[in-house]
């Protein structure tokens, strides 16, 4: 059984009654301390995070929207639970009846045959002061449909149309409306049979959208030389893939808590369209503050030091976000991609800070189809001279920052990110010729 924040939080208020109260010879501070600690312990021990999963309406159907309703039954548990699944598109509601939780899911199979449903999540005590991972999974038949039957036959005449030259290489497949979706796609006689709204996806041929995520956090403003600091170069980065690109882009600007601007690009706009928004968002990032230092020193905290990824780091995030307890700007930006078209991320960041999060968005993003790319902006060789490196002590340092970061790097591509490592005597052509060789 997990601790949760909350639990930190009151275990640490009682170790500061019992010292105080010892310190001071108050025996109510001592009492109030252990009272603490035995209300821990109570809950605890009574704490039965268990859950009791129930399916109806188990039968779907080839390409139609089929509905599922998952009943959980758990006493003084509070289940947050997400469902997902390979042979499908779902969404869900959920609502509440007593301790009884319904979550209506409304799925669409992808082809006939097995279905697998996949549960996962935590679950928590009613104070939410200890927590258990759960995940089960479900396996179901997908029977076939005169739909899905009709869909294979418009798909083996348009390949031969195809082949004929007849043509154009679009091949449909059916979705959800997501957010970002063009509402020309929208198949309006299938939307009204399930009462949801159904697109055809182009699976080839078909634009990807681009998102162009720029890290503004403390660790990017920090700089020794101001002639050489990391910010001016990701910003002149970021205005050479606008300049460009000819997909329809969505820059999203955040720093540590929270994000702080978005700009969408359309591919429509022209030359001096695109001007004139460089411009302006240059302009808005020059009012970014950059942090001068007398001397770098390598970030040598590693990602797998067991007191990095602990839960209570979070904390402070609590009191410096605007946007809810906890929040982190990497963290923000993954929620606005997932309600958006499936694409591109390209992320401009330093691998210096926030390093947990940024995995915990990568899998989130890559489960839900985005494809990402990750320009690694190197630290010292923006903050370092050649002089500097006759410090023995720094070199150690710096060897120590160079194993994390490689660790960080290579987990990130088992992920599938690829990841474009930048120093700063790299040019920017330099920089997107390394990206056409990734891809």
């Amino acid at each position: 059984m997990d601790t949760t924040r909350y639990s930190h939080i009151l275990l640490r208020f009682g170790i500061i009654c019992c010292a105080c109260g010892y310190l001071l010879n108050n025996l109510y501070g001592t009492f109030l301390g252990i009272s603490i600690f035995l209300y821990l312990y109570l809950i605890e021990s009574i704490s039965n995070l268990k859950i009791r999963t129930e399916l109806e309406g188990t039968t779907l159907k080839e390409r139609q929207c089929s509905k599922i309703i998952v009943k959980v039954h758990g006493e003084n548990t509070v289940p947050s639970l997400n469902f997902s699944s390979p042979h499908g598109v779902l969404s869900y509601i959920v609502s509440t009846k007593g301790n009884l939780l319904e979550y209506l899911i409304n799925v669409i199979p992808f082809k006939k045959g097995e279905f697998i449903l996949n549960i996962e999540g935590k679950l928590y005590d009613l104070r939410e002061l200890f927590s258990t991972d759960y995940s089960e999974f479900f396996k179901l038949q997908v029977e076939p449909s005169i739909e899905g039957l009709k869909y294979y036959i418009e798909k083996e005449n348009q390949m031969t149309l195809l082949s004929k030259g007849a043509l154009d290489p679009e091949i449909c497949e059916l979705k959800l409306y997501e957010i970002g979706d063009d509402p020309k796609r929208i198949d309006w006689k299938r939307s009204f049979k399930v009462s949801r709204l159904i697109v055809k996806k182009l699976t080839h041929l078909e634009d990807r959208s681009i998102y162009l995520l720029l890290d503004v956090g403390s660790s990017m403003r920090r700089f020794t030389k101001k002639n050489r600091n990391k910010l001016d170069y990701a910003i002149s980065l970021l205005l050479s893939i606008v300049e460009g690109s000819k997909e329809d882009l969505n820059i999203i600007i955040y720093d540590d808590y929270r994000i702080l601007k978005v700009h969408p690009v359309k591919k429509v706009e022209g030359y001096f369209k695109r001007k004139i928004l460089q411009e302006k968002i240059l302009e808005y990032l020059q009012d970014i503050k950059l942090v001068p230092l007398e001397k770098y020193i390598p970030n040598v905290r590693g990602i797998y030091e067991k007191n990095y990824s602990r839960e209570d780091n979070c904390i402070i995030h609590s009191y410096l976000s605007k946007r809810g307890r906890g929040s982190f700007g990497i963290i923000q930006c993954t929620k606005l991609l997932t309600k958006m078209k499936t694409g591109t991320v390209i992320i401009i960041t330093d691998l210096e800070s926030n390093i947990v999060p940024l995995f915990k968005s990568v899998n989130i993003l890559i489960r839900k189809g985005f494809k990402i790319v990750i320009y690694a902006l190197y630290t010292p060789s923006f903050n370092l001279d050649e002089r500097d490196l006759l410090e023995e002590e720094l070199l150690v340092k710096l060897y120590k920052h160079y194993e994390n970061r490689k660790k960080i790097i290579k987990d990130l591509k088992r992920r599938g990110v690829a990841v474009v490592d930048i120093s700063y005597k790299d040019g920017i052509k330099g920089v997107m010729d390394k990206l056409k060789k990734l891809k």
